[in-house]
C-alpha cells in the first residue's frame, strides 16, 4: 500500500523491509526450539518499524489526490489492526503466553473471521453455518453463528426455532454425531419429538427410535442430507464468501438459502404440471 502511495504522491518516501521480512519468515518456518523465539524476537523488529514507516506517512503534510486520500484512510484502519497483531504474536510466541480469542485476529482485510477447523486437520477459516431440513429438502433453519462453539451447543436452539417458527413439533428428529449429548437428548423429548437418532453415539448415550428399522431409515436420511448441503454450497457458491463484512457475509448466506428453497418449490410445481 505504501509501494501504491508513493506512486501517487510526488516526494513520498519510505524505507521498505518486506525482503528482510521474508528471509525471516522462512527461517521461522523451518526451524524449531529457541533459536525460533529468536527470529520471531527479530521479525517483530521489523515489523514494529514498519508500522512506524505507516505511522509517519499518516502524519507528513502531503498534497494528496482523491485516490490518495483513500489510500491513506485504509492506511490509518489498517494501523490498529497492525498493532493489534503485534501484540497477539508477542504474547504467544515471545512471552509464552495463550492468547484470548477475542484478541486474534485470522484476516486483516476481514476482521470477523474465525477458525472453524483446526487440529490435525487443514486450518479452514469462515464462519460456521448450521442448517435444518426436512422431507421437502427445503432448508427450514439457519444459523450463522460468530466463534467456533461444538456442534452440541446448536442443537437446542434449532429445535426451539423450527418448533416456534412452524408451529409443529417433529416426529423425527436426527442429527450428525456431534450434536449428540444426553442433555440435548432430553431436550427434544421435553418439546414431544418422538425418535431421537444422533448418527454416532459415545458413552452412555443411545438413540431412541420406535424400531431398529426407523433408526436406520433416519441415519440413511441423515447422509441425504449432505446433497442438500452441497448443493446449497457449490451451487451458490458458498464454499467461499467474496462479500465484503460480516453483514454482509450473512446476508450472502441467507439470499443463497431463500434462492435455493425457490429453486426446490419450483421444482415440485413442475412436477404437479
Amino acid at each position: 500500500m505504501l509501494n501504491h502511495l508513493s506512486k501517487e504522491v510526488e516526494g513520498l518516501s519510505y524505507m521498505n523491509y518486506t525482503r528482510r521480512a521474508k528471509r525471516t519468515y522462512f527461517k521461522i518456518n523451518v526451524t524449531r526450539g529457541d533459536k525460533r523465539k529468536e527470529l520471531f524476537h527479530n521479525q517483530l523488529i521489523l515489523y514494529v518499524k514498519t508500522i512506524n514507516q505507516v505511522s509517519n506517512v499518516i502524519k507528513k503534510k502531503h498534497t494528496f489526490s482523491l485516490e490518495a486520500m483513500a489510500m491513506v484512510r485504509l492506511l490509518e484502519e489498517h494501523l490498529s489492526v497492525m498493532r493489534q497483531v503485534h501484540d497477539m504474536v508477542y504474547t504467544k510466541e515471545i512471552k509464552g503466553e495463550k492468547v484470548p480469542n477475542e484478541a486474534k485476529i485470522y484476516s486483516i482485510y476481514e476482521q470477523h473471521t474465525d477458525i472453524i477447523v483446526k487440529g490435525a486437520r487443514e486450518v479452514k477459516f469462515g464462519h460456521k453455518v448450521d442448517l435444518s431440513s426436512g422431507k421437502s429438502n427445503l432448508i427450514l433453519h439457519c444459523q450463522v453463528v460468530r466463534g467456533n462453539p461444538s456442534d452440541s451447543k446448536l442443537f437446542t436452539p434449532a429445535v426451539d426455532a423450527i418448533i416456534d417458527n412452524y408451529g409443529i413439533v417433529p416426529r423425527d428428529c436426527t442429527t450428525d454425531g456431534g450434536y449428540g449429548s444426553l442433555a440435548n437428548q432430553a431436550h427434544a423429548r421435553e418439546k414431544g419429538i418422538t425418535n431421537i437418532v444422533f448418527n454416532k453415539i459415545v458413552g452412555s448415550l443411545n438413540n431412541i427410535a420406535s424400531s431398529k428399522n426407523m433408526e436406520t431409515r433416519l441415519k440413511k436420511w441423515r447422509s441425504g442430507m449432505e446433497a442438500v448441503i452441497s448443493n446449497l454450497k457449490r451451487g451458490y457458491n458458498l464454499a467461499r464468501c467474496t462479500w465484503k463484512g460480516w453483514e454482509h457475509f450473512v446476508a450472502k448466506v441467507l439470499w443463497s438459502i431463500i434462492a435455493y428453497n425457490i429453486r426446490v418449490m419450483t421444482a415440485h410445481v413442475v412436477r404437479l404440471i
